[in-house]
């Protein structure tokens, strides 16, 4: 799968490189194209029709990373960070998966899942005003 990832993302720059469509888009240009992808998976998935799951999902992947990879080349962040954002966030939010604690079932892992957004988004609001105080 890291090898067909990697040929996805180079096959992205190659488009950013010598397509003039894809020379031309910007992250406000692109801003609705995941979520009208996401809105296509979700019919796929309404009418169980797997085959175009695969392309819907794919696109969607596309979308995302195509995302990622204009903010790469304006300098925004690198896709590597997003990569290790959301890895370092499932790690943070299923300890029950990742650490030692325990959940007896779905619903006390979603609990769960929202009590340490909550903590985490109340740690940052806290570092936040901390910060203007310096200032």
């Amino acid at each position: 799968m890291e090898k067909t990832f990697l040929e996805l993302a180079k096959a992205i720059e190659q488009c950013m490189d010598k397509c003039p469509w894809n020379k031309e888009q910007t992250l406000d240009s692109m801003k609705e194209e995941p979520i009208k992808e996401a809105m296509e998976v979700k019919e796929a998935i309404e009418k169980k029709d797997y085959e175009n799951l695969k392309e819907e999902l794919g696109d969607l992947i596309y979308d995302t990373l195509n995302l990622a990879t204009i903010a790469e080349r304006k300098g925004l962040l690198t896709r590597k960070e997003v990569l290790q954002t959301i890895i370092d966030k499932l790690k943070r939010r299923k300890p029950w998966v990742f650490g030692n604690e325990t959940v007896r079932d779905s619903a006390e892992a979603v609990r769960r899942w929202h009590e340490i957004k909550k903590q985490e988004k109340s740690l940052s609001s806290e570092k936040k005003a901390l910060g203007k105080k310096k200032d």
